[in-house]
């Protein structure tokens, strides 16, 4: 059965972007139980150091064969690393000063649609009918989700200063996922070093900040274990598997398996923080999961799909 999946490029890309998401939610869970001892920033630049670290022993050899490539496109590295890496979590965290996680959430939502939008723009790519309603089946299901099986509550939506935070997130991340159709020909060990060096460089004078201004890091073994977990799974892992999942069946059709976070993230906090599952809960899944099926059987028109 596995080899099977292996050898077919779309289970494997959403074999890849499952667990990548799986990460991811992983990581909400853990940042939850850690967030009055590691502040925002200092998380972030560890698990982007730690990540480079960790990956540069089996990214050297590719390194050393594409240095020449990473030194004429190093903006498009940095640009990957801020936009990917570096600003995308931070501004999350920061949004989540002022304002609500409903917010957030209603917000992030939406996130397929910008992906669609600068494949468009970027690429010229026009989404095929079966990914809108692929796009529109699992946003309904995660927002029917946020609002506890009630999508009436909408209507009391209030537009607060965070949410345009989340929304250049939001921007910074669709940007990314159409990007990296355009990655220079390097192994994606390489750029995944490279991107993981450039998010902690670009973070480290807001650390410095942080540490002096804002709130210090407490070093002990559930903060050291935090940065272990994020460097390691939603770091490498996630971004390693989200990078190749996009390389094989385009960002369009990626993008909707993001989707699958709350999905992963519920079923983490019912095993571990001991939530239970409400009915609106499993019809919101069962939406989600279907737009995932259906975007995995809807090709687009070319391998940006």
């Amino acid at each position: 059965m596995l080899q099977k999946i292996l050898k077919n490029k779309t289970h494997l890309a959403y074999l890849l972007l499952s667990l990548a998401c799986l990460f991811w939610a992983g990581n909400f869970v853990m940042g939850r139980g850690v967030s009055d001892t590691v502040p925002p920033i200092a998380l972030s630049f560890w698990r982007w150091l730690l990540a480079a670290l960790i990956i540069l022993p089996f990214a050297w050899p590719h390194l050393k064969q594409d240095a020449l490539k990473l030194k004429k496109h190093w903006k498009y590295f940095c640009l990957m690393g801020f936009i990917g890496g570096a600003s995308y979590n931070a501004l999350t965290y920061l949004a989540l000063h002022t304002t609500t996680a409903t917010n957030a959430l209603v917000l992030n939502s939406a996130n397929a649609l910008l992906i669609v939008l600068a494949n468009y723009l970027i690429h010229k790519l026009r989404p095929t009918t079966g990914q809108f309603i692929a796009i529109l089946i699992a946003m309904t299901g995660m927002l029917f989700i946020i609002t506890q099986g009630n999508l009436q509550t909408l209507k009391t939506f209030t537009f607060k200063p965070g949410d345009l935070l989340v929304l250049i997130s939001m921007i910074g991340w669709a940007l990314y996922t159409a990007l990296l159709t355009n990655r220079p020909a390097t192994h994606l060990l390489s750029f995944s070093f490279a991107t993981f060096m450039a998010s902690a460089l670009i973070l480290f004078p807001f650390l410095i900040i942080e540490h002096i201004f804002i709130s210090p890091m407490t070093i002990n073994n559930p903060t050291i274990a935090a940065i272990l977990y994020s460097a390691i799974f939603p770091g490498v892992l996630a971004y390693i598997f989200y990078n190749r999942g996009v390389e094989l069946i385009g960002g369009n059709r990626a993008g909707i398996a993001i989707y699958l976070v709350p999905f992963f993230g519920a079923i983490l906090s019912f095993i571990f923080l001991k939530e239970v599952p409400q009915i609106y809960h499993l019809i919101g899944f069962a939406l989600i999961i279907s737009g995932v099926v259906i975007s995995a059987n809807k090709k687009g028109p070319n391998k940006l799909a």
